[in-house]
């Protein structure tokens, strides 16, 4: 939601000023997805709002629930006709809910097990389609009647965070906002392949937010052929950036090592990632999330089952603190790494509105049928 926009359309029809925040109230307290169900808004009012500054910039076009009911996975059409994908957890039966947002339709980095990389970079989301991702959710809890509520946001769904700073910037302001979302910042993390610039501006915009580097291997050599943004941002830089943001903040950094078979898993790829993890100053402040490759129709595959616990193993003899994160939505292609949407065609000639039913969207990339299959049988495909 754009408060912006509702602003606006509440001085055009001459409404006394406390009806903002009556409005941003009745969407941010009471979890609304409609101006609809505002029932402390006149009707007259609703309607307008309804059709000149709607509660959310997007719309639900699919739902997935994974089989345990611990993933829902949400492809969300946006007002071009562009789709993203968001994903509700619940990582342990007893917790309240987490959010992955996206922050870009499609990515342009490129890495090489991921299935958003296959799309490219379409567009930037704005702050109000990242929020309202968030908020979306949130009305989707109230409304299915599931118990708990959304109390954290992490943004590594699809596209790179530091690579949209600005919109993703103001998306965070809306959610810490004691009087929008009202997150705690410490429940709010942000993960970047590591744009060192991007690392350097949110220590200083946001000291108190998680930071989440996307670092799948320790040595550059290794990096380029998995994560190509690493030609970029090489890992002596990144070593740096991490030494003046710990410096900075304080904070914890978490690590995320998705592991690829016979690739990223082997022990000199423990060691390296325990030499990278003491030269940034401040082992204590690290930690490392181990995370077993998901299926997407890359040229990768899984470790073998218990090959995590090895890796992590390694790394504590190390003195490197870790933890081997489960993977949560798998079935829906809703896991780390799965999230990929079809795209609209290009449009020919005059502009034409074009709605869900009309819109044919572009092929998917393709893959071998080596690289399709998923562990417990069938095989990889888009969704949304």
């Amino acid at each position: 939601m754009d408060a912006r926009k509702v602003e606006k359309v509440l001085t055009a029809a001459g409404e006394p000023k406390f009806r903002l925040k009556q409005a941003l109230d009745a969407v941010y307290k009471g979890n609304l997805s409609t101006w609809a169900e505002a029932s402390t808004l006149p009707a007259p009012l609703r309607e307008r709002l309804d059709k000149e500054a709607p509660v959310l910039a997007l719309a639900a076009h699919r739902v997935l629930v994974s089989e345990d009911g611990r993933a829902h996975k949400a492809a969300l059409r946006l007002g071009d006709g562009c789709l993203v994908e968001a994903v509700l957890l619940k990582p342990k039966p007893v917790d309240d809910w987490s959010v992955c947002v996206s922050t870009q339709v499609g990515c342009a980095m490129g890495c090489t097990f991921c299935a958003t990389g296959l799309m490219g970079l379409r567009r930037n989301l704005t702050a109000e389609e990242i929020q309202d991702q968030v908020l979306f959710w949130r009305g989707y809890l109230k409304s299915h009647r599931l118990e708990g509520r959304v109390s954290n946001v992490v943004y590594m769904g699809m596209g790179e965070p530091f690579h949209n700073y600005a919109n993703v910037a103001d998306s965070l302001r809306a959610l810490l906002d004691p009087e929008r979302v009202g997150l705690s910042a410490r429940h709010v993390s942000v993960s970047t392949v590591g744009i060192v610039p991007g690392i350097e501006k949110f220590g200083d915009d946001f000291p108190t937010v998680n930071l989440a580097l996307s670092l799948h291997a320790a040595n550059d050599s290794l990096r380029e052929k998995i994560v190509p943004a690493n030609r970029a941002y090489d890992t002596g830089m990144l070593k740096e950036a991490l030494k003046m943001y710990l410096k900075k903040t304080g904070r914890k950094v978490f690590i995320e090592y998705v592991l690829l078979a016979g690739e990223n898993d082997r022990l000199r790829d423990a060691f390296a990632l325990g030499k990278f993890v003491h030269a940034c100053g401040r082992p204590d402040l690290l930690h490392v999330n181990l995370i077993a490759w998901n299926p997407t129709a890359t040229k990768h595959t899984a470790p073998e089952q218990d090959h995590p616990r090895k890796f992590k193993e390694a790394l504590e003899g190390l003195g490197v603190s870790v933890t081997v994160r489960r993977n949560l939505g798998t079935d829906i292609q809703g896991a780390c790494g799965q999230l990929i949407t079809r795209l609209p065609p290009p449009r020919v000639g005059a502009p034409r509105r074009e709605g869900p039913k009309t819109t044919r969207p572009a092929a998917e990339p393709r893959a071998g049928r080596e690289n399709r299959k998923r562990p417990g049988g069938g095989r990889f495909r888009p969704l949304s």
